[in-house]
C-alpha cells in the first residue's frame, strides 16, 4: 500500500481508476469521466506546456511515464533531459523494469523523495505463469509498485493472468494487471476484483490495444463491483 497525496493506493480501499492523458483538455475531461488519478503520458504529448498548465490546476495525483518505443511508447533510449524537469509535477514516476536507463532514473528519481511504479509490457503475448510472477517479482523488490502488462491472444492466456494477479495479492504486492489485446477488453473492469490496484482508460482515443475509456471503466467497474 502507498499514498500519493491524499489518495490511497492498495489496501482495501479498492482500485484507482486511472485516466491516461496527453493533450490539453483530457485532464480536466478524465476527472469528470471519474477518473482518481491520472497518467500523463510525456513520450505522446505535443503540446507539452498545455498538458502541464492543466495538470497544474487539477488536484489529483499524477503518474509521470515516458515510455519507451520498445515496451510500445514514443520516449528516446536516453531520456532523463525530457523527463527529471517534469519530476515536480509528479507523484509517483513509472519506469520500465527492463530500461537500460532504469537505474540511473531510479537514482535520480530517489533524490527527490518520489516513489516509483515499475512496469513490465509484453506486447506480443502472454507469458508462462512463473515467468510473469517473476517480474513481478522483481520488480516489487526494485520499486514501490509493480505493473505487469501483458497481451491476451487467446482466451486461454486469461486464467494463467489472473492466477498471476491473485499469487501477486498473497504475497502483498501493491500492484496493477493489465491485459491487453482485443481479447483482453473484457477482462479489464475485472482486474480490481483479482487485487489490481490501478484500472486504466483513455480520454479521447485508446494508445493501447484493447483499452476502454475512462467513462467505460468507470461504468464496468462499478457494475461488476454490485455483482459482489
Amino acid at each position: 500500500m502507498i499514498k500519493l497525496d491524499d489518495v490511497v493506493i492498495g489496501g482495501d480501499g479498492g482500485p484507482k481508476i486511472v485516466g491516461v492523458i496527453f493533450e490539453p483538455g483530457h485532464a480536466q475531461q478524465a476527472i469528470s469521466d471519474g477518473a482518481d488519478i491520472l497518467e500523463f503520458r510525456a513520450d505522446l504529448a505535443h503540446d507539452l506546456e498545455g498538458v502541464l498548465d492543466d495538470i497544474d490546476e487539477v488536484d489529483v495525483p499524477i503518474i509521470l511515464t515516458d515510455r519507451l518505443v520498445e515496451e510500445g511508447g514514443n520516449a528516446p533510449m536516453n531520456r532523463a533531459e525530457h523527463v527529471l524537469p517534469l519530476l515536480q509535477h509528479a507523484a509517483i514516476i513509472d519506469i520500465e523494469l527492463m530500461a537500460p536507463d532504469r537505474d540511473a532514473l531510479m537514482a535520480e528519481v530517489s533524490t527527490r523523495g518520489l516513489p516509483t511504479l515499475i512496469s513490465y509490457h509484453d506486447l506480443d503475448g502472454t507469458p508462462p505463469e512463473a515467468t510473469m510472477l517473476e517480474r513481478m517479482r522483481t520488480a516489487n523488490r526494485t520499486g514501490d509498485m509493480v505493473k505487469l502488462a501483458v497481451t491476451i491472444e487467446h482466451l486461454k492466456d486469461v486464467p494463467r493472468l489472473l492466477a498471476v494477479s491473485l499469487a501477486a495479492q498473497e504475497e502483498g504486492m501493491t500492484f496493477c494487471v493489465v491485459p491487453m489485446g482485443k481479447l483482453g477488453s473484457h477482462l479489464r473492469p475485472l482486474m480490481g476484483t483479482y487485487g489490481s490496484s490501478l484500472l486504466y482508460g483513455y480520454v479521447g482515443k485508446p494508445i493501447s490495444p484493447g483499452m476502454l475509456s475512462v467513462a467505460q471503466m468507470k461504468r464496468g467497474f462499478d457494475e461488476v463491483h454490485t455483482w459482489l
